[in-house]
C-alpha cells in the first residue's frame, strides 16, 4: 500500500471516529437514545401534515390532496437540513476544538468533514422518515427514492466546500459565526424548499443560476416527492457547481492552515 493510500485511509478513519464521536454523544443519555432520533422526523412530518392541513392549509394545484404540500415541503427540506447544519456550524469548528487543531499531526479538515457527515446521518433519516410514511400512506414508493443517498451524497460534496470555506476565515474572522444563521434565512427563501425553482424563476431567475444548492434540492424532490428521475442536464450543472465550491473550499482552507494552530 501506498504512502498516500496510507494517508488517506489514516485521514477516513479520523473522519469516521469524529462523526460517529458527535453522532452518538447527540443521544446519549437521552431516555429514547437512538430511537428518539430516528422519530424526529416522523415527528415532523406529521407536525407539516397537521399544520398544511389543518392549520394552514395549502394546495399544490387545485384538486390536489391537502397533504401533498406537507410532503412537498418536508422533501425539499431535507437537503437543505443537511446543507444548513453544516453551514451553520462550520465558522467557529476550528475555535471549538482548539485541542485538536493544535496537534501537529491532526488534520484539521477532518473536523469540517466529520460535521458534513454527522448531518449526512441526519438526512437520512429524514429521507427514510419521509420514505416510510409515503410507503404507509400510498402502498408503495417510486424507484426513484432509491436515489436519495447519491442525491444527499451531492449536497454533502457542496456543504463540504462551503463549511472548508467558513471554517478557515471563521478562524480569522470570530464574528462570522453570527453572520451565518440570518445568511441561511435568507438563502433558505432563495432555495426551492418553501416553494419550487420553477416558482423562483418565474420572480428571479438568476437565483436558481447561481444558487449551488438549488439544484440538488430539487433533484431531491423530484425524486423522491414526484416520483421522476431528475434531468441528467441539471444533475451535471449542479455536479460542476458542487466540485467548485468544493475546489473554493480546499483552496481556502490550505492558504489558512499553517496559521489555524496559532489562531485557535
Amino acid at each position: 500500500m501506498s504512502a498516500r493510500a496510507v494517508a488517506l485511509r489514516r485521514y477516513a478513519e479520523i473522519v469516521f471516529t469524529l462523526a460517529q464521536r458527535d453522532f452518538k454523544g447527540r443521544f446519549r443519555g437521552n431516555w429514547l437514545g437512538f430511537v428518539g432520533i430516528a422519530i424526529i422526523p416522523l415527528l415532523f412530518l406529521l407536525i407539516y401534515t397537521f399544520v398544511f392541513t389543518t392549520l394552514m392549509p395549502i394546495q399544490l394545484k387545485p384538486g390536489a390532496d391537502r397533504e401533498d404540500y406537507a410532503f412537498f415541503f418536508f422533501s425539499g427540506l431535507i437537503g437543505w437540513t443537511l446543507f444548513a447544519d453544516s453551514t451553520a456550524r462550520a465558522p467557529r469548528l476550528f475555535a471549538s476544538h482548539a485541542h485538536f487543531v493544535r496537534k501537529a499531526l491532526f488534520p484539521a479538515s477532518a473536523l469540517p468533514a466529520a460535521s458534513v457527515l454527522v448531518a449526512f446521518y441526519n438526512a437520512m433519516l429524514w429521507a427514510t422518515a419521509f420514505i416510510v410514511v409515503r410507503w404507509l400512506r400510498e402502498g408503495s414508493v417510486p424507484p426513484t427514492v432509491m436515489l436519495a443517498p447519491l442525491l444527499l451524497l451531492w449536497i454533502a460534496v457542496l456543504a463540504l466546500g462551503v463549511s472548508l470555506l467558513l471554517a478557515a476565515c471563521g478562524a480569522f474572522m470570530r464574528d462570522l459565526g453570527e453572520l451565518i444563521g440570518p445568511a441561511l434565512t435568507v438563502a433558505l427563501f432563495a432555495s426551492p424548499v418553501i416553494y419550487s425553482s420553477e416558482r423562483i424563476a418565474k420572480a428571479a431567475p438568476w437565483l436558481v443560476v447561481w444558487n449551488p444548492v438549488a439544484q440538488p434540492i430539487e433533484a431531491m424532490r423530484t425524486a423522491l416527492f414526484e416520483g421522476r428521475w431528475p434531468a441528467v442536464s441539471e444533475v451535471a450543472t449542479g455536479l460542476v457547481w458542487a466540485a467548485a465550491v468544493l475546489a473554493l473550499g480546499l483552496v481556502v482552507y490550505r492558504r489558512a492552515e499553517p496559521f489555524l494552530a496559532d489562531l485557535s
